[in-house]
């Protein structure tokens, strides 16, 4: 049966105009899209940017813990790197964790903005800001 947690995933279903700026300066463009797969359980979110005239794509699929009520992806990228992370979602404020970075961003309207940060082996540090636009329904 269905978690309808996975319900506070809705609103990004969709394409989004990517946008943002790292501490040291390299320029971030690109899209992301989020949608469903057949079912429901399961949310694909695609990233294809450019990030310091690099090319990134990524395939991530998230899904509900119903045991640790949160939710949990997987994430494969064009350069054979595999990420794991944890979300959050709490009203319009999304948390994502994982070993060497994390967010806090806000979701208003349709726009998402936040700030990505990397450990640094001691303590965090601000690595991005980032802003996601919906240009697609």
């Amino acid at each position: 049966m269905r978690n309808n947690r996975l319900d506070l995933l809705n609103p990004y279903i969709g394409k989004w105009k990517t946008e943002g700026l790292t501490q040291s300066g390299e320029v971030i463009t690109g899209t992301d899209t989020y949608e469903w797969i057949e079912g429901g359980f399961f949310l694909m979110h695609k990233i294809d940017v450019t990030f310091n005239k690099k090319k990134i794509q990524s395939l991530e699929i998230i899904h509900y813990d119903d045991m640790e009520d949160v939710f949990r992806s997987q994430s494969f990228d064009n350069a054979g790197k595999i990420a794991i992370s944890t979300l959050k979602i709490y009203d319009d404020i999304i948390l994502i964790f994982a070993d060497t970075e994390r967010f806090k961003g806000n979701f208003k309207g349709n726009t998402i903005e936040g700030l990505w940060e990397q450990f640094n082996g001691n303590s965090w540090e601000p690595w991005m800001d980032i802003k996601l636009t919906k240009i697609e329904h």
